[in-house]
């Protein structure tokens, strides 16, 4: 058996910092190492994304590194209407526009803001994210809503609960900085592929709405004298229980 030879190391020199970032993209380095992987469980982390992307788009990378919070959410609305063409290009289906509300009509705090029913009728529906790279690339590689994503599974969910109605949901991404084919993607989500999740959200939404309402009643419709004695009525009712 040929044993492999021991690896070297190679210094590389470079005439500006422009320069040195631009090296240091797509690799893994002493800053990086801990968030990339861990010896305790063995695995890698999602930082691997971010490394990865930075191999595909380069220095565009380091630009969203820089944006606030806010920034990163304007951005993101900003793209929407161009991400949204590309899916009426790429399938034939016409959004409609303009700023909704679906609730239900038997609970109507309970809701979603669609970002573009397809078609006349409730039954399908457009969401959009437009991601920074690691989380675009993170979707594009697993098929799936990323984790750690702001509750964006709950969301997908809550189309379905807010809209009886709703039979497909279509989640699309896209992030202007990948090549062609690889900026702009979706996924699709039906009620019957997640109907047992639909049924415990909708139970635990309906407990929620009915204490916020107790909640409301309670501090609008009683004044605290009110309040106390009710309280000892059922204090009450439930010794005597």
């Amino acid at each position: 058996m040929t044993r492999a030879k021991p690896a070297g190391v190679i210094e590389t020199h470079y005439d500006s910092r422009e320069s040195w970032l631009n090296a240091r993209l797509g690799n893994i380095g002493g800053s990086s190492l801990s968030k990339v992987v861990s010896l305790r469980d063995g695995k890698t982390k999602s930082e691997v994304y971010r490394i990865a992307a930075e191999s595909i788009i380069g220095s565009a990378a380091i630009a969203e590194n820089e944006l606030t919070a806010a920034q990163a959410m304007q951005r993101g609305h900003d793209l929407e209407p161009v991400a949204v063409a590309r899916f009426e290009a790429e399938t034939g289906k016409k959004a409609r526009k303009g700023l909704v509300i679906w609730s239900r009509s038997d609970d109507k705090r309970i809701t979603v803001s669609p970002d573009a029913p397809l078609g006349k009728g409730m039954t399908e529906a457009l969401e959009i994210k437009c991601l920074l790279s690691p989380k675009h690339l993170e979707a594009l590689y697993t098929r799936a809503i990323p984790d750690n994503t702001s509750g964006y599974e709950q969301q997908k969910i809550q189309y379905f609960v807010a809209n009886p109605k709703l039979k497909t949901l279509f989640w699309g991404f896209y992030h202007p900085d990948f090549p062609a084919g690889l900026d702009f993607f979706y996924l699709t989500f039906t009620r019957e592929e997640l109907a047992d999740e639909i049924e415990k959200y909708l139970m635990l939404e309906r407990q929620a709405t009915e204490k916020i309402r107790e909640i409301v009643n309670a501090v609008t419709l009683y004044n605290p004298t009110d309040i106390a004695k009710i309280n000892e009525v059922k204090e009450e009712l439930l010794l005597n229980n």
